[in-house]
């Protein structure tokens, strides 16, 4: 591991060299000299990890830079630091002992928080957003930003009007054109929106007193957004439960500013993480500190599922169901005219979600029949012959995702360059073809029935 010491006071000349090193800060038992070291230090690099450790023999009120003055040894100091014990990731030491109060007491002025999203994420509490890469976290976000701001309901459920500040670290182009878009379609003006930015990354504790001051020259805020929270991690190992227990708590400290809002922040999985077992990274260090664990779950038919999963503080809910829509705006052209495509999410009605997967049903079965006509065909082949078509173009995109939901339930297998049905797959076909005939005989009686009407009407 990389361990730097900051001698004779001179921080500002070594920001360069400190960046992803472990910057470690002296102080005696005087809490207030050495939290005072270890802000100095984070705001000066950002980007450092500090760790604190502690000598015998430093100067009363002192930090490292007194203690090598005095003649101490950096090797030394790093030595010690590397033997001392790690601060446990949910350690939350109290000032003082608060001492017994009684049950009345205890309850008294107590102000129940407001619900934000009804029945989902409430006032004043720190929610993680879980989902893989594509499955929707960022749309859902945004969508939630804008329902805010509008005062709009997300589904049929009530939804906080209020402020937003919403921080884009991770990728702030893409941000920006979802934005755009999603003002031209839902819509709303992006001039007048109550919905605020801040683009880049920064250490939000070492930034977190010019975050509280600007947020109170607005006039407060009801929704933060964090998108995402490995844009903001200060650590070294995104893994690492002590690290992230940290980072954890410094996000939670968003919820405490002016307005007590709640706070959302977008998270990346585990590494091979399961759609059932979507855990923010950092383990039972980042659970601990989180009151909620949201997950969207992307299915083979397009939908985004918005659940939660491993911690949720509240009663049980519904899902909310969401499409993921490829969208365009007047606002969205590049140097040639051409429009530039994005992503923006919307609501799904119960009886939505129902057709849709009526429909993805009937692609699967659609493919499976085709797949046991002609295993040999190519998915523009068999695009075309199922007569499916995009932009004038065979719509491989649609096969695509009808044969890898049979193949996730092993209904065909693909081996070197072919398809097979497995016996399974067999059977489906054969109840596919069942529904297919009844269905048709259907739809022709219903079309002779509306024949004859007709005649008779002439």
């Amino acid at each position: 591991m990389l361990a730097t010491t900051v001698p004779n006071g001179s921080w500002p000349e070594d920001i360069a060299a400190l960046r992803g090193r472990t910057v470690y800060v002296m102080a005696d038992n005087d809490t207030a000299g050495e939290r005072k070291a270890e802000i100095a230090v984070e705001k000066l690099t950002g980007i450092a990890t500090v760790r604190r450790v502690t000598l015998p023999d430093l100067p009363a009120k002192g930090d490292v830079s007194d203690w090598l003055d005095a003649g101490g040894d950096a090797g030394a100091l790093t030595a010690l630091a590397r033997s001392s014990p790690p601060v446990a990731a949910n350690q939350n030491k109290p000032d003082a002992y608060p001492g017994i109060i009684s049950s009345g007491d205890f309850v008294r002025g107590f102000v129940p928080p407001d619900y934000h999203i009804d029945g989902i994420a409430q006032s004043s509490f720190l929610y993680a957003l879980t989902a893989q890469t594509g499955a929707g976290k960022t749309a859902v976000l945004l969508l939630t930003a804008a329902l805010t701001a509008l005062g709009e309901p997300l589904g049929n459920r009530e939804v906080r009007k209020g402020r937003v500040i919403y921080f884009a670290g991770e990728n702030p182009d893409d941000i920006t054109m979802r934005w755009i878009a999603m003002a031209h379609h839902m819509p709303f003006d992006v001039e007048t929106i109550d919905v605020h930015f801040i683009k880049g990354t920064f250490s939000i504790p070492a930034m977190f007193e010019k975050i509280e001051a600007d947020v109170k020259a607005l006039g407060g805020v009801d929704l933060v957004i964090v998108d995402t929270s490995a844009a903001y991690f200060q650590g070294q190992d995104e893994n690492a439960n002590v690290e992230l227990g940290r980072h954890a708590r410094e996000l939670r400290s968003l919820t405490t500013l002016p307005g007590h809002p709640c706070v959302m922040v977008a998270c990346h999985p585990t590494k091979n993480a399961a759609s059932d077992n979507l855990l923010p990274r950092g383990g039972g260090a980042f659970i601990a500190e989180v009151d909620g664990n949201l997950v969207c779950v992307k299915s083979s038919d397009g939908t985004v599922k918005l659940h939660w999963q491993g911690k949720h503080r509240g009663p049980d809910f519904e899902p909310v169901m969401f499409e993921l829509q490829t969208v365009t705006a007047p606002g969205l052209q590049d140097s040639r005219g051409r429009h530039i495509p994005t992503v923006m999410a919307a609501v799904l009605s119960g009886g939505e979600v129902r057709q849709k997967a009526a429909d993805a049903r009937r692609d699967e079965d659609a493919v499976l029949l085709s797949i046991d006509r002609d295993a040999s065909l190519s998915l523009a082949e068999r695009a075309e012959a199922l007569g499916w078509y995009k932009d004038g173009a065979p719509h491989k995109g649609r096969v695509r995702r009808a044969a890898d939901k049979l193949r996730q339930e092993k209904l065909v297998t693909y081996v070197r360059g072919k398809w097979k049905l497995t016996l399974a797959g067999q059977e489906a076909a054969v109840e596919a073809r069942g529904e297919q005939y009844h269905a048709d005989v259907a739809a022709r009686t219903a079309a002779g029935i509306l024949a004859k009407h007709r005649a008779k009407a002439a």
